[in-house]
């Protein structure tokens, strides 16, 4: 029997402080279509090799006055601007999609749902 995929909690961000910072990008949350996964504001900043998994970037949210530590990873798909992740230890499915100039991201987490097969959240 096939899992139905749920819906996703989308939140779209919009990138703040443009070019300010080499490595590290920060958003802001423009819209949620539910109660936020993430914070406001987030921060996505390029790998340092410093984890075996070797991810092209990290998530990190802000909590107070400061950054946490990662959330997740964000892996390579065969589409490009499209990246995945996943929280809780492969509990919730989490993709990033970057706009062209990746000054807009959209977040989807499909909660409770994990899959390593792609092809439907990529067309």
């Amino acid at each position: 029997m096939a899992t139905q995929t749920p819906q996703p909690v989308t939140h779209v961000y919009k990138e703040v402080n443009e070019g300010k910072y080499k490595s590290v990008k920060h958003y802001e949350l423009l819209q949620c279509n539910a109660v936020p996964k993430f914070s406001t504001l987030i921060n996505i900043s390029a790998n340092q090799n410093c984890a075996l998994s070797m991810p092209d970037f990290w998530l990190r949210i802000r909590q107070g006055n400061k950054w946490t530590k990662y959330i997740t990873g964000l892996f390579k798909t065969s589409k490009k601007g499209i990246y995945k992740g996943d929280t809780q230890k492969k509990t919730n499915l989490v993709i990033f999609k970057f706009s062209d100039d990746t000054s807009t991201l959209t977040i989807d987490v499909y909660e409770n749902f994990y899959t390593s097969d792609l092809s439907t959240f990529l067309q």
